[in-house]
């Protein structure tokens, strides 16, 4: 699989590179960037990535511009990550298709499964595994696309703590295995830019099975829905995001719903709570000052749930924090994003990336 993934990038730059002598009209934008990046699950990290910026021929110059990025990274907990994120828009719009390929050997922390888990719970895990997430869309109403989704990550799980709660081999996924789904994508998306929406909605429901006849190790299907709304008013921005998911089946627990990471509730560690089920709203505050810079106001609330009618508001978790955020590119309207994120039990975390949370 790890030669499928270097395939799949090999091909997918040729076919840009094609695109930009025989298919594109407007310039096409290079924007290389040195990385360095701070989070909690990672530490420091350093790489190097490069977002490619074009519209292929015959497009309008109204219509979406679009996107992808390069790049690899080293973190300072040991962890290597090489990633191909993609947005591209075709015929006015009418198509659209985006996902990443990507190999990545990292490393997570694991808690348990639940609500009520101890920090004294956490163990580390390393993992090394390929990505593979396309979605391939059809424009069916102004706004409003259908179509579907693959995704694929192959867990090879390499190292476990001796004696630890994953290793005593229990909990489904201990031993990692392939993830393989094809479902069902509905996105209402009216933004006025996807890099640094202003106004307009956010709306995405996906039905996921997961089944052995796609190549998977486990059968499960996941539903989630993912709505964001975001508000505006001269150099002010409210973003509000609704974020709902429940399985069906018997997930590995790799692929249950989590709490915590850069974009959901920071403030905890990727996954300090997760399970079948999770609810989650989350509000951020931006607001444009001089120059290059900004500044932003983010909390939000979650709570996970072994079944779908068992969510208890005494179980939910809050987070919450401030950020700084550099615009990198004016034209296309991306952000260096500095945050700090407060959770419950004292939790807390330092994050330094590229592009908002939501």
């Amino acid at each position: 699989m790890r030669e499928l993934i270097i395939l799949l990038l090999m091909c997918f730059l040729a076919s840009i590179s094609n695109a930009q002598e025989d298919t594109v009209e407007t310039k096409f934008k290079v924007f290389p960037l040195p990385v360095a990046y701070f989070t909690p699950e990672t530490d420091w990290g350093f790489g190097v990535v490069s977002l490619f910026s074009f519209r292929f021929k015959a497009e309008s110059k109204q219509s979406r511009i679009s996107q992808f990025q390069f790049g690899a990274a080293y973190t300072l907990r040991n962890q290597l990550l090489i990633y191909l994120p993609f947005q591209l828009y075709l015929k006015d719009e009418n198509y659209y298709t985006f996902g990443e390929l990507g190999y990545y050997k990292y490393s997570y922390r694991f808690f348990g499964i639940g609500t009520e888990l101890p920090a004294s719970n956490e163990e580390f895990y390393n993992v090394d595994f390929p990505r593979v997430r396309i979605n391939v869309m059809k424009l069916a109403r102004p706004n409003w696309y259908v179509g579907v989704r693959y995704w694929f990550d192959g867990y090879d799980i390499t190292e476990l703590k001796e004696n630890g709660i994953l290793s005593s081999s229990t909990i489904t996924g201990s031993e990692g295995g392939n993830v393989s789904s094809l479902g069902l994508i509905s996105l209402v998306d009216s933004r006025d830019d996807y890099n640094y929406p202003t106004q307009g909605t956010y709306f995405e429901f996906v039905a996921l099975p997961n089944l052995n006849a796609f190549g998977s190790d486990f059968e499960f299907t996941r539903f989630s829905a993912d709505y964001v709304k975001y508000l505006s008013k001269e150099k002010n921005v409210l973003a509000i995001n609704l974020f709902g998911t429940a399985t069906i089946g018997n997930p590995p627990f790799n692929e249950m719903a989590l709490i915590g990471g850069t974009r959901r509730m920071r403030g905890y560690f990727e996954g300090r709570f997760r399970n079948r089920n999770m609810l989650m709203v989350q509000a951020e505050y931006r607001r444009e000052l001089r120059w290059k810079l900004g500044l932003v106001a983010f909390t939000g609330f979650g709570v996970v749930s072994d079944k779908i009618n068992s969510f208890e508001a005494k179980n939910s978790k809050a987070s919450g924090g401030l950020g700084l955020r550099y615009q990198l590119s004016k034209d296309e309207r991306i952000n260096l994003r500095l945050d700090y994120g407060i959770g419950e039990e004292g939790s807390s975390g330092f994050y330094l990336t590229i592009g908002e949370a939501f």
